[in-house]
């Protein structure tokens, strides 16, 4: 017994004290590490305007010309918020989504057509109805009032993400998020969200018959939204950078990519 319990400790000594941490995290601990990183109850929810730069590298097709230059708004207010990207061109001009008076919206890029960005956030409008759209930036991110939309949210442990090991938790609105696969991101020393990731696939329909099945491959979707550059404003710790990805497998990989650069910060 005596042995066991030695060779145990030494084990353990070889494990990092951060892996050892990060075993013993609960979901509600960072979370609580999370909003103290991001600022004051009454800054978190007060609500806020947004506006910079916005740059887009996009496939060479379907009209878009590989990349654009543009400008975004982002405002919301408790539950309420819009994203607004406009660019000069007539074949993509904008991109707009929002969630207003109880109704997520995703707006048409041209007259009855949506891009492979919008019909994904459409399709799982979740991401609008429950406030995750922008992090932090966003006053009705969840994560601010988990009691009032009581989703299920789980710790997964340390993850590894673009090479950095995060901490990650797994959200689960209370209802209507189907298959789509909901991930959250936060820094071991920070716990600054950093990042979400959404992940959904589509199955081609089979046949009774080899013949009758599709010869289509099946879809992997995901959409990412990566945060950093970390500043101090009005009581709050907010990223002043955000990328939008936006990535389609099948035959081919295709991905979007909106690099946002806040400028402005109005409450």
């Amino acid at each position: 017994m005596a042995r066991s319990c030695i060779a145990f400790a030494f084990i353990a000594g070889l494990v990092p004290a951060s892996a050892l941490a990060a075993e013993k995290m609960k979901a509600r601990e960072v979370v609580a590490h999370h909003l103290d990183a991001v600022g004051s109850e009454a800054a978190r929810v007060a609500g806020r305007n947004l506006e910079g730069s916005c740059a887009l590298a996009a496939p060479a097709t379907g009209g878009v010309a590989g990349a654009l230059l543009g400008r975004f708004a982002f405002d919301s207010e408790a539950s309420r918020f819009a994203l607004r990207m406009k660019f000069p061109s007539q074949s993509y001009p904008a991109e707009s989504f929002a969630f207003e008076s109880g109704k997520a919206v995703v707006a048409f890029v041209l007259p009855g057509k949506r891009s492979g960005l919008g019909n994904f956030v459409n399709t799982h409008d979740v991401i609008l109805r429950e406030g995750l759209l922008g992090g932090v930036l966003n006053a009705g991110w969840p994560l601010f009032g988990l009691e009032e939309r009581g989703p299920k949210v789980s710790y997964d442990g340390m993850k590894t993400l673009e090479g950095r090991e995060l901490h990650r938790l797994r959200y689960r609105a209370k209802k209507a998020q189907e298959t789509l696969d909901v991930f959250l991101y936060f820094d071991p020393d920070t716990f600054r969200h950093v990042a979400s990731v959404y992940k959904a696939s589509q199955a081609q329909q089979l046949g009774p018959t080899i013949e009758s099945s599709s010869s289509e491959p099946d879809w992997y979707l995901q959409l990412q939204e990566t945060f950093g550059d970390f500043k101090s404003a009005r009581g709050l710790t907010l990223p002043a950078s955000w990328t939008i990805r936006y990535e389609m497998q099948a035959k081919v990989t295709q991905n979007w990519k909106y690099d946002l650069s806040v400028e402005a910060l109005e409450k």
